[in-house]
């Protein structure tokens, strides 16, 4: 299969859309990362996705939707909590998991969607190519990462070029993404907000609605022995994020002591940034790095987001330097 790498412009986006309404899949920008995506009620299309990707049949897929009018026809039940949210936080990086109705009542959402899950994840994403392309298409789309599975997310169109290229038939290059992490992932329970991914959207900033859990699988080891098992959530799996290198998280008391620690290394991360982290391990790789040491920051606010990432690229390698 050739692929092709087209500007967001009327002849892009009418290309996308021809694609999408085939049953095809094609790479679009998002504000957080590339997406690779596909009609979310089309089964057929949908497992393409899989099949690019090399993605493992028990990690679920977001559903992006234009608004939450769309959201509300897909035979979910969403509570009111979550319009609150809604209306603070989409268009943007927060994606929402919610319950699909009683079995007497059909939903337009395909099982593959969730891997069988009861439940579907959904969001608005903050792009002006994404949410015209939506609604150009007029049904939502599935789109996970557009990269292969478990490798760092991309950032650039050159980034999903360099994984998928011959796999997908469309690129859609909207310039570098904003965020530079995957959106937050919240489950609702008994008027609670459990966080089961951290992205953009902080705890902090979710506080002000409700009160908020940190799942334990945000920053716990999902042991090799449950690797098959079906995940919550996108994001966690054992190994995620992970470029060729070996990733070693560090945890250190200060920069100075982390730089001192790693005075030898040739590939270090001081300072991750969440909108150059990926961008930042994907020209590692491309420099022959074997090994990248990584300094864990704090993790609260998109500290948080980082920390997950880093802990899940390094398959949870943390050494603790010496002071």
């Amino acid at each position: 299969m050739k692929t092709i790498i087209l500007k967001p412009d009327n002849n892009g986006i009418n290309e996308a859309v021809r694609l999408l309404k085939s049953g095809e899949i094609a790479a679009i920008p998002t504000e957080t990362v590339y997406g690779l995506a596909a009609n979310a009620l089309d089964p057929a299309a949908i497992e393409k996705i899989f099949i690019a990707k090399g993605r493992p049949r028990n990690n679920p897929l977001i559903v992006h939707v234009s608004d939450l009018e769309m959201a509300k026809g897909l035979g979910l039940e969403i509570p009111l909590l979550a319009e609150k949210l809604a209306e603070k936080f989409w268009a943007g990086p927060l994606t929402m998991i919610f319950k699909r109705k009683s079995p007497t009542v059909e939903s337009r959402l395909p099982a593959e969607v969730s891997c069988g899950l009861d439940t579907a994840a959904v969001r608005v994403p903050a792009h002006e190519t994404a949410l015209e392309i939506i609604k150009v298409c007029g049904f939502p789309l599935a789109a996970p990462s557009a990269n292969a599975s478990g490798s760092p997310s991309p950032t650039k169109a050159r980034h999903v070029y360099d994984d998928l290229n011959g796999l997908i038939p469309l690129i859609i290059d909207g310039g570098e993404c904003g965020c530079g992490v995957e959106s937050t992932v919240i489950a609702f329970e008994a008027g609670r907000v459990r966080i089961l991914r951290p992205g953009a959207v902080t705890p902090e900033q979710l506080q002000e609605f409700a009160e908020v859990i940190i799942d334990d699988v945000v920053l716990a080891d999902c042991q090799p022995s449950t690797v098959n098992r079906q995940l919550p959530s996108p994001g966690t799996a054992h190994k995620h994020y992970s470029p060729k290198a070996q990733v070693i998280a560090v945890v250190a008391e200060s920069e100075d002591a982390f730089l001192s620690y790693t005075a030898e290394a040739d590939f270090i991360i001081a300072k991750p940034e969440a909108n150059t982290f990926f961008a930042k391990l994907r020209e590692f790789d491309n420099h022959g790095a074997k090994q990248i040491f990584i300094r864990l920051p704090e993790p609260k606010g998109i500290g948080l987001a980082l920390y997950n990432r880093i802990i899940r690229a390094a398959e949870f390698n943390v050494i603790k330097a010496k002071e």
